[in-house]
């Protein structure tokens, strides 16, 4: 493996431990290069999810980008979307793709199953 791709995973790798699983959405500065939009959804989510910690199942990388298979779990705790906290116990898997440059991630997507994570909170099922 390249020197740069073993960077970038390293970095990718303090999104998910340090950002998510530390409870730091502010790291995000230092993180991305667009940084506002992820620190505001991490720290909504937090909220809801206070416990909430994320595993990484797989990790590429090759040259500028990075694809990371990961699972999280945690506690419905607080008010997320339109659903009041449940006490109840979550699970879901996603995947993000980033490009990095210059020591920050400069893009990413990231698919994750939220529909699962619906249907475990859904008072209504």
């Amino acid at each position: 493996m390249s020197d740069l791709s073993n960077k970038n995973k390293i970095l990718m790798r303090r999104v998910y431990e340090e950002m998510w699983n530390g409870g730091k959405p502010t790291l995000a500065a230092e993180l991305f290069t667009q940084p506002e939009g992820v620190e505001h959804f991490v720290s909504q989510f937090l909220r809801a999810f206070p416990d909430l910690q994320h595993t990484i199942e797989g990790m590429i990388a090759e040259g500028d980008e990075v694809a990371v298979r990961f699972s999280a779990s945690g506690t419905h705790q607080g008010q997320w979307q339109e659903f009041a906290a449940t006490g109840k116990s979550i699970h879901y898997t996603g995947v993000t793709l980033a490009r990095i440059a210059g020591d920050k991630i400069v893009e990413h997507q990231t698919w994750w199953d939220k529909a699962a994570l619906i249907e475990q909170i859904n008072p209504n099922r």
